[in-house]
């Protein structure tokens, strides 16, 4: 199959200020399915190009747009700032927006929200705020599930800082604090980002983008843990349609996931809901950024397969 094309898009975000900056990657033959993607913390969405293209190469089109306080239309001085207020409602609506924007560009072609690390967590709040619509099925990559203690914790130091500093001082300090416990295991003076992958040349380029060199504010990162706590509190899973097809998958080396175990916390809490078909893949070895790890094209060939699975069976 010939190549497919990017195209990059703007549409007006939910806070009526911005414009979404959003990629489009169309394959060059038939559209078989749609994959929307909420990219992670500190990054953007440019980088998945890679990804994309093997999806194209399979007949599959990928959307993605940078979150608030991301990518190339942030706000100069403002990277990660979700909004002055209601941050985390912002990163939701957006998603929604770009729903619709995937919607109206593939109508009834079976559609996947696909959220790695920081989107993966707004892509399962997703799911119980807008009660499972605006998607066919769901893929988590990087996903955990930190104990309620602990973000309880945070949220209170969080809060101290921003009685102290204000809501955008950024947390540098928390996220320094971070990364020495990520990346602490993996190998030494190398990147502060070798918990992302085993191929040390992509944590450089991550480390190197200047796209990925920014702090959380603090009123961004509350957010943040706050839709992490409610997830860990069930609320609102109640309104979830257990026919949505789940897939999740992590490396057995992620810390986010707690090398497995709050992997295996998140499918078990789609098991106890009663989900119809949900799925754990767990690649040994592998560490955070499975879309950049040294076995990704073992990985892009189980997310392809997956969806064209489900695409066969939505069919019938």
């Amino acid at each position: 199959m010939a190549a497919g094309s990017r195209f990059d898009f703007f549409i007006p975000s939910s806070d009526g200020k911005r414009r979404i900056h959003g990629i489009h990657w169309a394959p060059a033959g038939r559209t078989g399915a749609v994959i929307q993607i909420a990219h992670g913390m500190i990054e953007h969405i440019g980088r998945y190009r890679e990804f994309a293209s093997a999806m194209n190469d399979a007949g599959i089109a990928v959307i993605g747009h940078d979150h608030p306080g991301h990518g190339l239309i942030a706000e100069p001085g403002k990277m990660g700032r979700f909004a002055c207020r209601g941050g985390a409602e912002c990163v939701l609506e957006d998603l929604r927006r770009i729903s619709d924007y995937a919607e109206c560009l593939y109508p009834d072609t079976f559609h996947v929200l696909l959220g790695h690390s920081m989107g993966s967590f707004f892509v399962r709040r997703f799911q119980a705020v807008y009660m499972g619509k605006g998607a066919d099925g769901i893929i988590l990559l990087g996903t955990g599930s930190p104990p309620r203690f602990f973000l309880e914790t945070a949220c209170r130091l969080v809060r101290r800082d921003i009685r102290k500093w204000g809501p955008d001082a950024d947390s540098a300090r928390l996220h320094r604090l971070a990364l020495r416990i990520f990346n602490g295991p993996f190998e030494k003076n190398l990147t502060m980002y070798q918990w992302l992958s085993r191929m040390t040349d992509e944590n450089r380029k991550f480390e190197e983008d200047p796209l990925c060199r920014f702090y959380f504010s603090n009123s961004s990162l509350y957010e943040f843990l706050s839709v992490m706590l409610k997830l860990e509190c069930r609320e609102g899973f109640d309104a979830i349609p257990t026919g949505q097809p789940v897939l999740i998958m992590s490396g057995t080396e992620d810390p986010v996931g707690e090398r497995g175990i709050g992997v295996d916390r998140v499918f078990s809490s789609y098991c106890d809901l009663g989900f119809e078909d949900v799925e754990m893949k767990l690649y040994t070895g592998a560490r955070h950024e499975l879309l950049h790890e040294q076995n990704r094209e073992e990985i892009f060939a189980d997310i392809r397969d997956w969806i064209l699975f489900r695409v066969s069976k939505h069919r019938k």
